[in-house]
C-alpha cells in the first residue's frame, strides 16, 4: 500500500471540494455540510498561507498517488512544541489503513522535522476508525468531555495526547 503525504497544493482544491462534500465527512469533523462552492479553492490558499506563517502544515494524502484526505498539524506552537494532528479521509477511501499510515507520516514529520515534543487530538467517542487510527499511532486518552457549543453540542469527544 502506498501512502504519501505532500503539502497542499492549489490544484488539490477541486479534490477537496468533491469529497469534503460528503455528508459523511460533515458528520465527524468541523467541515461544513453542504460544502459551500469554492470553499476548496479558498481553503487551499488559506492552508498554504498558513504554512508559510509556520502555524499550521496541511498535507495531501495520496493512496497510489490518488488524493484520498488531508491530514494537518493545526496550532503549532515551536516554544511549547506542541500541535494538534487533525485529518478526514475521503469516504471512498475509508477502511483501508490509509489514515494510520498518514498520520504515522505526520507524526515522523512533527517529531523530527518541526521538533514537536507533544501532539493532541480529539474526536467524536462514536468515531470509532479515528479513534483507532490514533491509538494505533500510540496516542493516549487523555479525557472525555462533552461540546458545549457548536455543531456536535452535547455529544460526546475524547482528547488524546501523543508524547515524544
Amino acid at each position: 500500500m502506498k501512502v504519501t503525504l505532500r503539502f497542499v497544493l492549489p490544484s488539490d482544491a477541486e479534490f477537496v471540494q468533491q469529497y469534503a462534500s460528503y455528508p459523511e465527512i460533515s458528520e465527524t469533523s468541523n467541515v461544513p455540510y453542504p460544502y459551500p462552492d469554492g470553499a476548496g479553492e479558498s481553503w487551499a490558499k488559506m492552508v498554504m498561507a498558513k504554512r508559510e506563517q509556520g502555524i499550521s502544515y496541511v498535507f495531501t494524502i495520496l493512496f497510489e498517488d490518488q488524493f484520498a484526505g488531508v491530514m494537518s498539524l493545526n496550532a503549532v506552537d515551536l516554544t511549547e512544541k506542541t500541535a494538534e494532528l487533525d485529518y478526514w479521509i475521503a469516504v471512498p477511501f475509508w477502511n483501508r489503513g490509509i489514515g494510520k499510515v498518514a498520520a504515522q507520516k505526520a507524526i515522523d514529520f512533527a517529531f523530527h522535522e518541526l521538533d514537536l515534543q507533544i501532539l493532541r487530538s480529539a474526536c467524536l467517542v462514536s468515531n470509532k476508525g479515528s479513534l483507532k487510527v490514533l491509538e494505533k499511532n500510540g496516542f493516549k486518552k487523555v479525557n472525555d468531555f462533552v461540546f458545549e457549543d457548536g455543531k456536535f453540542k452535547d455529544k460526546t469527544g475524547c482528547r488524546l495526547e501523543l508524547h515524544r
